[in-house]
């Protein structure tokens, strides 16, 4: 018996055993179930991510192309900007040879899509004030920018698009601009905004309508036109000085003869403001000068039509002829009130021109970042010397000229612009010199903002038709310095503007489109 039952218990003790491999079998199978789930996950990210980086290099190559054909819609705007915002002969919206489309007419029903009008979002109530550029029943601007930037490869392309804001602008109300808008009454084309659209697309295939891209961006930035003068067109004078006239020689002006409202001439504008850092308040009784109307000038009570003196010799005469009058202190008439001295003459002249300050915070420095700007953004041409000006330089898309240098020497007899072609001439050279018989149409600034001495002076009789803005040294006159005011110079000079570039807005997020 107990033989018996200690085998039977052996046995058992045995069973252990002959059953020690299940555990190895059950670990296996679940290691291997482990291993292909790994295997499969690691499978599906690496698909994953190739997709992914696959869809973003696509995307990439889209928004590259989209990005940089903006700058190539930037500089077709800038080549053709007198005519972009123009309603006269070969103007962008002339009537008749439209290129700028209402977005209103553009039958627009949809909340969202591919038109160019839908880049301007509904929320912000501006759409039905834009255009859109249209041409020949296409809406892409006639730049083919795609072989440049795509490098001729042709699984990518790029179109371009543009919409026009004109501002209306109403100095009577705050802010003074009131927005966009489609009515030529309120139009002033030197002011508008631009918008330029790209839309960039790889990954394509195909030809004609049955071509498709897998990849798209959508990129917008706006470009902002402006004109000197600021959001008036600047002063309203013919002269404007922050320096005393020369004891030597004369000056005559003829007043803009409602620049103080209406009947109320004023002729020059002067510094009379204590606080302006390294000027001196000017002495209107220094030198000799002259003032009268329009009529007592040209000896006629209608202006010719070329604005020239129509004989030998304009002057304003008599005293009784007069306005006002000075002798070197002899004040035979005194200041009349068309001679200001203005207590809060601007002290920087460059800025209320140009709208970017000629100093550093000092008051002293020179802001060489805004010189730079008018010299090679605003002005059309910067030259070295005055030799090659004559009546045709307002010709044509020019009219802006920047002059570097030691002289600006206007010889005898030469005529700058025309009355119907003026010119804006920026003499920052340290002498600017007028020869007799010499004579400019549009507006003649002297600056001293690279030559502190720079200075501007009078051989024999010369005239100026529009106005002169003295931010340099009136040094001397051997001769007669004449500027008269013509309205109509002024404001062909003011005309060319520039455009730049709007703080935010380069967007690549569209509401509505498509």
């Amino acid at each position: 018996m107990n033989h018996g039952f200690r085998k039977a218990i052996s046995r058992r003790g045995q069973l252990p055993g002959n059953q020690k491999g299940a555990l190895t079998i059950f670990s296996a199978v679940l290691i291997l179930i482990l291993l292909t789930e790994m295997i499969i996950y690691a499978v599906q990210v690496g698909v994953f991510e190739q997709r992914k980086s696959g869809n973003e290099m696509r995307q990439k190559e889209a928004f590259h192309v989209a990005d940089a054909s903006i700058e190539f819609g930037k500089e077709f705007m800038r080549s053709n900007i007198a005519a972009a915002s123009s309603a006269g002969t070969g103007g962008w919206l002339e009537a008749g040879t439209l290129r700028w489309q209402k977005c209103s007419e553009a039958g627009l029903t949809a909340a969202q899509g591919t038109h160019p009008c839908y880049a301007e979002p509904a929320s912000t109530g501006m759409r039905d004030s834009m255009y859109y550029y249209s041409v020949g029943g296409s809406t892409d601007l006639p730049i083919n920018v795609t072989d440049v930037v795509t490098g001729g490869d042709a699984t990518q392309q790029v179109s371009m698009h543009a919409l026009l804001c004109m501002l209306e602008i109403d100095q009577t109300q705050d802010p003074v601009i009131q927005g966009c808008t489609t009515d030529p009454a309120l139009q002033d084309d030197r002011y508008f905004l631009v918008t330029l659209l790209s839309r960039g697309e790889a990954d394509c295939s195909g030809t004609g309508g049955n071509r498709n891209c897998t990849a798209r961006a959508l990129v917008a930035d706006r470009i902002g036109a402006f004109a000197p003068g600021g959001q008036d067109g600047g002063s309203a004078v013919p002269v404007v000085t922050r320096s005393n006239f020369p004891p030597t020689g004369a000056a005559e002006i003829v007043p803009n003869p409602n620049a103080g409202g209406v009947g109320v001439p004023i002729s020059a504008w002067m510094n009379a403001n204590s606080s302006c850092p390294n000027q001196l308040v000017l002495d209107a009784d220094n030198g000799s000068w002259a003032t009268c109307e329009r009529h007592e000038w040209y000896g006629t009570d209608i202006m010719p039509g070329d604005a020239k003196c129509p004989t030998a010799q304009c002057e304003c005469g008599s005293d009784e002829k007069l306005l006002s009058e000075s002798a070197n202190g002899n004040q035979r008439l005194g200041l009349g009130i068309d001679l200001v001295e203005d207590p809060a003459f601007p002290c920087d002249l460059f800025h209320m021109l140009f709208g970017v300050p000629k100093f550093e915070a000092d008051g002293t420095t020179i802001n060489q970042e805004s010189v730079d700007f008018v010299k090679y953004v605003f002005a059309d041409e910067v030259l070295d010397d005055c030799s090659g000006l004559d009546e045709t330089s307002g010709v044509g898309s020019k009219g802006v000229y920047w002059v570097s240098g030691d002289t600006c020497q206007i010889n005898a007899n030469t005529q700058i612009g025309t009355i119907d072609d003026p010119v804006m001439l920026i003499s920052a050279a340290g002498t600017t010199r007028f020869s007799g018989g010499a004579s400019l149409f549009g507006i003649l600034f002297v600056t001293d903002v690279e030559v502190p001495t720079a200075k501007l002076n009078a051989v024999g009789t010369m005239t100026i038709y529009g106005q002169a803005i003295i931010d340099a040294t009136l040094d001397q006159y051997q001769g007669t310095f004449q500027v008269v005011y013509v309205e109509e110079a002024i404001d062909g000079a003011l005309e060319p503007g520039g455009v730049g570039k709007v703080a935010g807005g380069w967007t690549d997020f569209h509401e509505n489109w498509r």
